[in-house]
């Protein structure tokens, strides 16, 4: 049987952690599944959470973790290496393959030690967006970041892109070297026996108890959005939006910055709340009863967590924007100029309303090409 090392630096909770998950799943019965997690205090900060958010996605007896210990990413740079190397020896893999282009660094090394191998192997890189390079072209961490760590991904065997708008881009930023090379869009799948429909309908009442129960009393409703705080989210527009409607809760999933914490403060947003860490399964029933995803991103490469809100019966309301747009067009509300407070609110008024505004019939289409079966056909294409 042939074997494969997914790297990953990002725990089980996190999109990408289960991405590295759902990508165990496809592989599996066709491929032996390794993972090397590189584990960092900041996005490890909680083992017994991340096993819980782990179990939930794939059960642990059907792949092999193998886990090395670094202050940072940046730390890794260095103390990351060796590892890889000792770990590619020994699990003799027929592909290695990188959950993200921020671990490139390593990608040499990874083929250097698959030489030694007898399997000939070769490496996989997984390229999401390129947001860092093109959203701060003059930051100088991220001119760092770019020079260091995630120029190196472009000497990858072969690429494998979550969306057609990230493959250009992608081919855009490094230029004939990526965009020559074999590449294949896989998207990202929708883990449906986590993120779906409860078997007996939420009604309105079972939402408000919900609402009472995290602390969210007297609001007609709850919008959630799941975001790290960065400018190409565009979460300071949810939060005006959160300011035009202060009868409706605006839940956040995703780390509470202090830049966030004043905005809240000098807006007297009294309705916005925030989940910093949630497993698998406590995101799935959030989704579930919520009355609307709102997401007005800027930029994504994909743009998972509306797609897993409708496939849990919550309609999404998203920006016009990038992969989003090429996933969500026609299916649910998309706003432009995305950064339109007015235009998310007055959705948001409709669907408190009673309004369906999702598209029933391409949403269906759209989860069926997210489903695992269909993501799982071209993983294995990708790989054959």
């Amino acid at each position: 049987m042939k074997k494969i090392l997914f790297v990953c630096d990002k725990n089980e909770c996190t999109s990408f952690g289960r991405l590295t998950l759902n990508l165990i799943k496809a592989v599996t019965p066709e491929f032996e599944a390794h993972v090397l997690w590189l584990k960092t205090p900041k996005f490890f900060p909680d083992a017994e959470k991340s096993a819980q958010g782990a179990a939930s996605v794939v059960s642990p007896d059907s792949y092999t973790s193998h886990e090395v210990w670094g202050k940072s990413l940046y730390t890794g740079f260095f103390s990351f290496r060796s590892p890889l190397k000792k770990v590619v020896k020994d699990v003799q893999p027929d592909v290695v393959f990188f959950i993200r282009p921020e671990l490139g660094f390593l990608v040499p090394v990874a083929k250097s030690a698959l030489k030694s191998c007898k399997n000939n192997g070769r490496t996989v890189m997984f390229v999401h967006d390129t947001f860092a390079e093109t959203l701060y072209p003059t930051s100088p961490k991220f001119i760092l970041l770019n020079l260091f760590y995630i120029r190196s991904c472009v000497s990858a065997s072969t690429f494998v892109y979550n969306s057609g708008w990230t493959r250009e881009e992608a081919a855009k930023h490094f230029g004939p070297k990526m965009s020559n090379a074999p590449g294949t869009v896989i998207g990202c799948p929708i883990d449906s026996e986590l993120f779906n429909k409860p078997e007996v309908a939420i009604t309105a009442e079972d939402k408000k108890a919900f609402r009472r129960k995290k602390g969210m009393r007297n609001f007609t409703g709850m919008c959630v959005n799941v975001s790290l705080d960065e400018p190409r989210k565009n979460i300071d527009t949810y939060f005006e939006t959160a300011r035009l409607r202060p009868d409706v809760a605006f839940v956040r999933v995703g780390k509470l910055s202090e830049r966030l914490r004043e905005i809240i403060n000098v807006k007297k947003l009294y309705n916005v709340f925030h989940f910093e860490r949630l497993n698998a399964d406590e995101l799935r029933d959030l989704y579930r009863h919520a009355d609307l995803m709102v997401y007005p991103s800027l930029l994504e490469g994909f743009g998972l967590p509306p797609i897993e809100a409708i496939a849990c019966g919550t309609p999404a309301l998203c920006a016009a924007t990038s992969a989003v747009k090429e996933n969500l067009d026609g299916v649910a509300p998309l706003i432009d100029p995305p950064t339109d407070a007015e235009a998310y609110a007055k959705v948001i008024d409709r669907v408190i309303s009673g309004e369906n505004v999702l598209n029933e019939e391409k949403a269906a289409e759209l989860l069926l090409h997210c489903s695992m079966k269909s993501f799982k056909e071209r993983v294995l294409n990708a790989l054959s």
